[in-house]
Formats: C-alpha cells, structure tokens, sequence
C-alpha cells in the first residue's frame, strides 16, 4: 500500500528532520532523520515495504528493529490522520 500527506497537513524540512504541521488543529509534530527519510520514500510512492528496505539498507541495525520501528511510525502518523492511503 502507498501513503501521502493528507490534504490538511504541511510538510516543511529542516537539516535531516521534518515537521509536520496540521492546519485544522494547529498542531505540529516533528520527525527525526529516519522519520523523515521513511516519510519522503513514502511521498516518492513508494510502498512501505521499498520504503523499510531503502531505510535498513543504510543502516547497519537489525532489518528487523528498523521494520517494527518504521511500522510504528506509519501507524502513529496515520492515528493522527497526517497521512493517509492511496487507493
């Protein structure tokens, strides 16, 4: 499955970290360089799986931490409904 921002939700870079801000709530999260990495492979429409894979690929931690790690990303950012699925 593909991911994008949702419509409501600005995306501004800073260094190697992201922040995300929500224009309906006016709250903002932000993303640390892996964070941020996964969610411009996600934004590149990659799926999450080329997304985990490019991400363990550069990292030398087990592909395994980085994968449940990534999975918790993608839900806390689709719990607060910053992205959402592309049909």
């Amino acid at each position: 499955m593909k991911y994008q921002l949702a419509n409501h939700i600005s995306l501004t870079e800073v260094d190697d970290e992201a922040v995300l801000l929500d224009l309906n709530a006016g709250s903002y999260y932000g993303l640390n360089h892996i964070g941020a990495q996964f969610l411009s492979e996600l934004q590149a429409e990659k799926t999450v799986e080329q997304a985990i894979t490019v991400i363990s690929d550069q990292y030398q931690n087990s592909a395994a931490t980085i994968q449940q790690d990534l999975e918790e990303l993608l839900q806390q950012l689709l719990d607060k409904e910053l992205i959402t699925s592309m049909n």
